[in-house]
Order: C-alpha cells, then structure tokens, then sequence
C-alpha cells in the first residue's frame, strides 16, 4: 500500500499539496510532523511545490526514486501524519455538513442522537489526538491548531443554539462566504447593552400583550404567539438591519398564529382597536363588510433606530395560511417595477410561516421555485418558519417525511438557520446574518426559529388530549422573557429594577389603552384606506357613476397597425407574420376583429392610458391557444 492509498479520500490532496507550497515557501510554516514529512519525502529540497496541487498522487507521495530516511524517523510515521491530517479536514466538512444535528434547537430540551460522523473515531482519530497541533484545515482563526481547539471552534459554530444547513449549496462563493463569516465569530454576535436592552423590551411587550389578551378575554380566540414571542424581537432586528441596508419598504405576510401580537408590537395598530374588535361592537361587523380580527392587515411607518424611515405593510391573510406569500411577494415586485428599483434593493419580503405549512402546502414549493425567475425575482426574501413542533394535533412524525420542516428550500441554493427560539442573542445572530446573505447574494433565506405553542391550537382547544408528555413539559416552562431577564440579570447587563419598570410601563399602557377603546364615541382609524388606496371603493352596492370605458375607432384601428408591424430587418415566424398581416386588414376595416385582437386592444388601450399591464405565466408570451404573440421571436436569432 502506497502512502497515497492510505489518504482518506483526494478531496484531501490538494490540502496537503497546499501544506507542502507553504512549507516549500518557509519551513517553519507548517507543524512539525508536516515539515518531518515534507523533509523525508524531498530530502529537504521543497523545489515544485509552487506549481499547487497537481493531483498526481505517485509523484507527491510515492516518488519512484526516493532515497531511504537517513534522519532516524520511519517514512510510515510521516504517513500516518498525513493521514491524520486529511482525517482532521474531513472532521471539519462533516462538522459543516451535519453539525446542525448536534445542535440544541428545542427550547423544551429534547435530546437528538448524535450523528456518528461527528466522532471522532469515525474518522479515525481518538481522544489521544486532541492535544495535537495540526495545520488549520480552512476553519478560521490561526494556522496552527490543537484538535481540541479545532472541535470548540466547530461545536461552537454549528452544534450551539444555531445548526445551519449550507454545504449543499453548489455555489462555492455563497458556501465560502457563510461558512467564513460564521466561524470568524463562532456564530455569535456581540451586543451592546442598549441592543440587549431592546431584546428585552420587545420580549417584555410580547408576552405581557398576551397575558393581558388572556386575562381580559379569556377563552377568546386570539391564536396566541405565547411560547414563540421571540418571532417580535425577530422582526424587529429584521427591520432594523433592512433600513441600515437601504431598504424603504417592507411587506410582511403570515397566518393568524400571532398576527394580533405582530400588529400591536411591530406594525403599530393601536392596542385599542384590537380590543374593540374582542369587544365585537364595530357596526360593520354585522353586515358581512368586516372579517375577523386575526386576519387583517395594517401599514405604518416605522422609524428605526438610526434613523431610517420604513414603510411596513401587513398583507389581510383570510384563512389561507401561506397563500398569501405570492400575494405578499407580488407587492413587492410591484413596487419595485413601479419605482424602477431594477436591482431589487429598496423593497424587501418578509413571508412567515408555520412549521406543519412549510413542510404540508404546495404552494410553499411553488412560491420558493419563482424567486429566481427574471419575472417574479424580488431581490430574496426572508423566511421565518415559527416551529410550534406541532401542527394542530399532529407531530411532526405524522405530519412530514423529511427531518426538518424547511427541507423544501434545500431546493433553493440558500442556507437554512435552524435557532432555538429561547436563546434571544442566537436569534439575533441569525437575523443579522441571513440579511446579509440576502443582500449579498439576492436570494432568499430561511430561519427556522424552534419554540412551542403554549395553548392550543386555539384558546378553546385543549393540547394534552394528544400530547400529553408535551404540554406537562410546556405547563412547566418558564417565558423566554423570565429566562433571558435571568441571563442578563447574571451578566449585569441590566438590573431587576430597569426590567420591572419594562414591564410596568407595557402594563400600564395597555390598560390605558382598553379603557380608551371602551369609551363611547371611539373611532377607528383605516390605515389600509389611505395612501395610493384613497378613493377605492368596493361592495355589494356600487359607489358613484359607471366610469365612461369606451375608446374611438380612429384610437383603435391606430393600436392594432402599430401591433401588425415589425421593423424591416426582423424575420417572424411565417405563420406568425401571416397572423400579423391578417391584423393589419382588421385595421383597416378589410377583415372583421377575432378574439385575439380584442383581447390586444383591451391591452393596449390599458396601456396607452398609463396603467401598467403584466401578464405571467408558460404561455403568457404566446398565449395558450395560439393567439396573443404579445413578443416576438426573430427565428434567425432566437
């Protein structure tokens, strides 16, 4: 057996070949038992190694005419230093690749079985090996490492609060850049005390809004967010990152779970109008005009805290759970080709979902399969799946085959951030990082943020019928704010008092705020009216005369000439250009109008008028009958 043959594999050739132009450059370079190697194999002579790795195992590693060792070390000893070596680069690939099954993801504390590519005697190392110096294997930090230094680097980088799925990503740059940027900081962000401040704030309004829902309407239905109220301050760094990027305008959709807690705590609502609406004494909700108070939309502006105005938007979400995400992403492109946002920077979606939703609806695949497509690009959008674990009675084991509920994006070449939604400073982490990639790349990003549904599937629904072990584990399960206030508390990056006047304060103002709205006389205000939506107006009776939508002959027969000719140096398909001839009669008034030309002046009047006009889909071009040819195909050229 060659020194080659004993290699792991020849991904780690061209590592070692790397070793030996570095050693060739300086000796002192590389660990000893490397530069022991390089000496033995040359005979101290490091002349070639500039060329790289050549992959010519005979000539590097069994060279035909290599002298006996005259130093007293056996040529074996070196070889099995290399061996070690490659070992180590592959205990790091498997670390990148599957260190997110080691991660501790689940606030209630579930344990995973450890993958056993992640020991080390899968790799053919043992304990006796970690106090070793080795040559950096790409992690980064210095060049020379002890394994177990290596390990701490790679466990605190991917088996901590944060697993992320990225190696199958087939962009070597965009795999680069986020493994780089994550092991420079071992996947973790520093905060200020103010920035921990804020994390505490939102948590403290998001869990007290709903205790108060709970306490004041007791066994309403509200969909509470109660066990996932990290999705706030989420947002809120979320937001906060995109008006530091340029971003202007945000266009956020989701289901029900939460949505009263997001409105109140991110997209500004008055507290007052949600309980109005728990009040049910808004007149219009008697006469079909009005919809459940869990399923409307609102917009603002929000200012962050550097300054920079943000428009956000809150699409209406009906009972369709993640159907609204096209509708949502649509907004966005629709703003972006009205502003000429052509780079797609200044406009960002942020779609968030439920973990059984994710995995369960097709529309899912089909919304992830159009981000890359020159018609729907939207510059990528953020993914927040809130994991409850759960959906409605179902576990996960009945509810997916796949082992995460994100693996549907694994057809995207996108990262997924697997975070434990107990672990406030992780979530930061991981929303500060995806933004970047997002900005960085234009392609969405994934966080699947693992809490846990406190109540039921609603407040009415009792949980322990089907998951008993559950829920007498989530019955004894402090808040997330009680357990980052401990960890603060512990750090002294706050004291008690601060937290409690936090918390008095969001008290108090929603006290104020429930007297105000059971006052008489009180007004809603419609934010969804204003803007470009004044003057709207829609229902079973019609508001105002019929506009006037006829257009002249003479504007008509000018449209379709113009639609029939081509320039003179454009050769159409022939049966296309005999359509085309057959639309210059009609023009003329030779030939009675089809379909087709009634359908292109229905468009091209639109336009004419300046309303913008998109068609999408396969045959959107053509037309599904073979009519439309809206564009032209030059057959000489494509």
């Amino acid at each position: 057996m060659t020194d080659f043959d004993r290699l792991p594999n020849t991904s780690s050739l061209a590592f070692v070949e790397q070793l030996y132009a570095a050693y060739a450059q300086d000796p002192a370079s590389v660990t000893d038992d490397w530069r022991q190697y390089f000496q033995d194999m040359t005979g101290g002579n490091g002349a070639g190694a500039q060329k790289g790795p050549s992959f010519a195992p005979p000539r590097l590693f069994a060279p035909a005419s290599a002298a006996p060792a005259t130093n007293g070390h056996a040529p074996a000893e070196s070889s099995d230093a290399a061996v070690r070596h490659g070992n180590v680069a592959q205990l790091v690939r498997a670390y990148r690749v599957l260190g997110h099954l080691k991660a501790s993801l689940d606030p209630l504390g579930q344990s995973r079985p450890v993958h056993p590519s992640l020991e080390l005697a899968y790799h053919g190392l043992s304990e006796a090996d970690l106090d070793r110096t080795f040559a950096n294997p790409g992690v980064v930090g210095p060049q020379v490492l002890p394994l177990r230094a290596i390990i701490d680097r790679l466990e605190n980088t991917y088996c901590r609060s944060i697993g992320v799925q990225f190696m199958h990503i087939d962009d070597l740059e965009a795999q680069r850049w986020l493994h780089q940027r994550m092991e420079a900081t071992e996947n973790g962000t520093v905060l200020t005390r103010d920035e921990q401040t804020r994390i505490l704030t939102r948590l403290t309004d998001s869990v007290i809004f709903e205790e108060f829902i709970q306490k004041k309407y007791l066994g309403a239905k509200s969909f509470s967010l109660e066990g996932s109220e990290s999705l706030i301050p989420m947002l809120d760094l979320a937001i906060e990152k995109a008006g530091e990027q340029g971003v202007d305008a945000v266009v956020l959709a989701m289901a029900h779970r939460g949505r009263l807690n997001v409105l109140a705590n991110i997209m500004g609502k008055s507290p007052r109008a949600i309980f109005r609406e728990f009040d049910d004494t808004d007149a219009e909700m008697f006469f079909g005009s009005g919809d459940v108070k869990y399923h409307l939309g609102h917009s603002s502006d929000w200012k962050t805290s550097k300054g920079h105005p943000v428009h956000l938007t809150l699409c209406f979400n009906p009972s369709h759970l993640e159907y609204v995400n096209t509708v949502a992403q649509g907004r966005v492109r629709a703003r972006q080709d009205r502003q000429g946002d052509v780079a797609h920077e200044r406009q960002l979606a942020i779609l968030i979902h439920g973990d059984a939703a994710f995995a369960g609806e097709g529309i899912i695949q089909e919304t992830l399969n159009l981000s890359q497509l020159d018609g729907y690009h939207v510059g990528g959008t953020l993914h927040i799946i809130v994991n409850n674990q759960i959906g409605f009675t179902t576990s996960p084991a009945q509810g997916r085959s796949s082992h995460y509920a994100s693996d549907v994006a694994k057809m995207l070449n996108i990262p997924i951030f697997h975070v434990n939604g107990e672990d406030p400073e992780a979530v930061a982490q991981v929303v500060r990082l995806a933004m970047d990639f997002r900005t960085a790349f234009k392609r969405d990003v994934v966080i699947d943020m693992y809490a846990f549904r406190r109540l039921g599937h609603n407040e009415g629904d009792e949980p322990a019928f089907t998951q008993p072990l559950m829920y007498a584990a989530i019955a004894k399960h402090p808040t997330v704010r009680e357990a980052y206030l401990g960890r603060l508390l512990k750090m002294g990056g706050i004291t008690r008092e601060e937290a409690d006047r936090i918390e008095a304060n969001q008290r108090e103002k929603l006290e104020g705020e429930l007297q105000e709205a059971r006052k008489p006389g009180f007004k809603r205000n419609l934010p969804w009216l204003g803007g470009v939506w004044e003057g709207y107006t829609g229902g079973p009776e019609p508001v105002g005369d019929e506009p006037e939508t006829g257009v002249g002959k003479d504007t008509l027969q000018h449209l379709l000439k113009v639609e029939s000719e081509v320039p003179a140096d454009f050769q159409p398909h022939p049966k296309v250009k005999r359509i085309l001839e057959t639309r210059a009669l009609m023009a003329s008034g030779d030939k009675p109008l089809d379909w087709a030309a009634g359908e292109y002046l229905a468009f091209a009047t639109l336009a004419a008028s300046g309303t913008r006009v998109r068609l999408t889909g396969q045959d959107a071009q053509r037309g599904t009958f073979t009519h439309r040819h809206s564009v032209l195909h030059d057959i000489t050229d494509g």
